[in-house]
């Protein structure tokens, strides 16, 4: 039996036979030669060599449909989700950004207007509130100055008044002692002269020598008395003078602060504007105390009863004088309520016409705020760098618009623009050096057109 390929071959009978790689080899036997069996070789040899080269590219065929399919699991799982993404062209994005830019820029535009009508309006709200509180406190400050005037001026004028009500009480008791002690005398001439009579006729003088000692008794208990009137009476005339000199020295301090106010109202008046001319009744006694204090100063020989009726009329004329004061500082306090009502109310009127007429924008309360500010200071006017620093700064120039209120109120000739030298804060020793001066541009108010 010759096997060759996996085959078994025999000769005489057939046979079934397992083989190494899984298949049934046919065992056959023939009974035919050798050289038989040498004609089948070539051809199963073609055959095993067509089997292993198909064995082959069956092998190949599978490596590459491995290669193939190795990505199915993966595309089989991506094909199993939904689709959450896609890719967009930037074209299509520009596009869709203006779109959205179109539809919401006008919306932000108007809400930047609200805004800004309404940041305008809590402005004008807030100058309004401070108006109003500016005028609460100047009115405050005046009945202050009011209440503590008259407090101080009644109190003095009580004390001036119950010192001469008790000069007055002491100079009757005086001039009824005065008179008590005349009629004391009458008598004891007239007792001391029936003494002497009787005497004279009945010769005894010791009756008239006890008379005498009675006498003299009563006059020096009258004396006393009149003594301790005198020292009340002196004691009651200093404190009188200390009153008149209290007196005098507020009416010093009220002329005084009268000079200075009027000093400063006609330092405050520009060129072309009237001075301040004040009323009548503020300038019509300007001579009396003068004479007083020339009255009170000089030396008068009269006597002591005369000197007496000189004091009260004295006391009476302070009194007089003080009273008059007080009506003077009253009526002074009258005339500045007046000049504030009547300032604020103008202030009320040019913040309404204002409004009026620039309606657009900010520009109505700008030229609210900066003409009150002009109208606020001695010189009527400001400092164009202090402006914008305080007030009006550059960055929201958009929101004030000082530049247009500027232009609009030189060009109707309310204000004027000027340069002048100003020296510097840190070397204003010695203002006269170009060195330490700078220009300034000043703003003020052009009264001559």
């Amino acid at each position: 039996m010759d096997t060759q390929g996996g085959y078994s071959y025999g000769y005489g009978q057939q046979s079934i036979r397992r083989s190494s790689n899984g298949y049934s080899a046919a065992r056959r036997t023939t009974s035919s030669t050798a050289f038989a069996t040498q004609s089948y070789l070539p051809s199963l040899q073609r055959c095993v060599a067509t089997l292993e080269m198909s064995t082959q590219l069956l092998k190949s065929s599978l490596s590459m449909l491995d290669e193939v399919t190795s990505g199915y699991p993966r595309l089989k799982t991506i094909t199993s989700h939904s689709k959450k993404f896609e890719l967009v062209s930037e074209q299509d994005i520009a596009s869709a950004q203006a779109d959205v830019s179109k539809k919401v820029e006008p919306q932000l535009f108007a809400l930047t207007d609200k805004a800004v009508e309404i940041v305008l309006a809590l402005e004008s709200k807030e100058y309004q509130l401070m108006d109003k509180v500016h005028v609460e406190k100047e009115k405050e400050q005046q009945r202050l100055q009011r209440q503590k005037a008259a407090k101080s001026g009644l109190s003095n004028i009580k004390k001036l008044q119950s010192l001469t009500r008790r000069k007055d009480e002491l100079t009757r008791s005086a001039l009824e002692l005065d008179e008590v002690m005349e009629q004391k005398r009458e008598e004891f001439d007239q007792l001391f002269k029936k003494a002497s009579t009787l005497d004279s006729q009945l010769g005894q003088p010791g009756s008239v020598k006890r008379a005498k000692r009675n006498h003299n008794n009563e006059s020096r208990e009258l004396s006393r008395k009149e003594e301790e009137r005198n020292r009340e009476i002196t004691k009651r005339t200093q404190e009188l003078r200390s009153i008149q000199q209290k007196i005098e020295d507020k009416r010093k301090s009220i002329s005084e602060a009268r000079a200075r106010v009027d000093s400063q109202g006609r330092a405050s008046n520009p060129p072309g504007q009237p001075d301040f001319d004040p009323s009548k009744p503020w300038t019509m006694y300007n001579n009396h105390y003068a004479v007083l204090e020339h009255t009170l100063q000089s030396t008068l020989k009269v006597g002591k009863r005369d000197t007496d009726i000189y004091e009260e009329a004295f006391a009476r004329l302070s009194a007089a004088y003080m009273k008059e004061l007080d009506a003077r500082q009253a009526q002074t306090d009258k005339e500045q309520d007046k000049l504030m009502r009547d300032h604020t109310r103008t202030l009320s009127q040019m913040r309404n016409l204002c409004k009026l007429l620039f309606p657009e924008e900010s520009i109505g309360l700008t030229m609210v705020r900066l003409l009150e500010l002009l109208a606020g200071t001695w010189e009527n006017e400001v400092y164009y760098e202090n402006l914008v620093q305080n007030e009006f700064p550059l960055e929201e120039e958009r929101r004030h618009n000082l530049g247009r209120v500027i232009k609009i109120l030189k060009l109707i000739g309310i204000i004027e623009i000027a340069t002048v030298q100003r020296s510097k804060k840190d070397d204003s020793q010695d203002e006269d050096d170009p060195s330490k001066t700078k220009e300034q541009v000043v703003i003020r108010i052009n009264y001559d057109s």
